[in-house]
């Protein structure tokens, strides 16, 4: 007995799947030659958040940075010698009086007509400040360490439900940190 599929069946199978591999094969969309170029704003971001140093190991400047972030009170999450990578983070109180009286107002309307809204429960309760920091040779500078530090923070409300996430662009945050590996190390890290 057989399985049921002529040869002219299965040929026929053969032939409308080679047209549609083929049609679908030249309906890929062609990437942009610039599409994996960083842009001049992400650029820019990087040379804010990168030093060089110039000292024997990327151990030193892991061993200076966990002294740095401890007295700028993060918590050290975990630290990977091998790979150059530190990862640290603090929790900070995101309560601001204006957006609760201005939410507890709300409720209170609410309240007035008949309802429950829970405006309130949207309020920020808790910021989760994440700091990383990466430590790789320098290919421009043999016998230098690249040290790149990146910081993000996330906005939690009342229910604990992410209210807003975002990393830190400020430069004075990144000369802040990087003053003060320089200070631990006693050298002065290069742009």
């Amino acid at each position: 007995m057989g399985s049921g599929i002529t040869p002219r069946a299965s040929s026929r199978a053969a032939v409308v799947f080679t047209v549609l591999a083929a049609l679908s094969a030249g309906c890929a969309a062609k990437i942009p030659a610039d599409a994996l170029r960083l842009n001049e704003s992400s650029l820019e971001l990087r040379a804010k958040q990168s030093r060089i140093f110039e000292v024997e190991s990327e151990t030193a400047i892991l061993a200076a940075s966990v002294a740095v972030i401890q007295d700028m009170e993060y918590n050290l999450d975990y630290i990977e010698k091998p790979l150059g990578v530190l990862s640290a983070s603090k929790k900070v109180d995101a309560d601001s009086g204006s957006e609760k009286a201005g939410l507890i107002t709300m409720d209170i309307l609410c309240a007035m007509t008949g309802g429950s809204c829970g405006y309130y429960t949207t309020a920020s309760d808790e910021q989760v400040i994440s700091l990383t920091l990466v430590v790789l040779p320098s290919l421009a500078r043999p016998g230098s360490f690249v040290a790149r530090v990146t910081v993000q923070y996330v906005v939690f409300d009342k229910q604990g439900r992410v209210k807003k996430r975002s990393t830190i662009e400020d430069a004075k945050v990144y000369e802040e940190i990087f003053a003060n590996l320089s200070k631990s190390l006693f050298l002065g890290g290069t742009e």
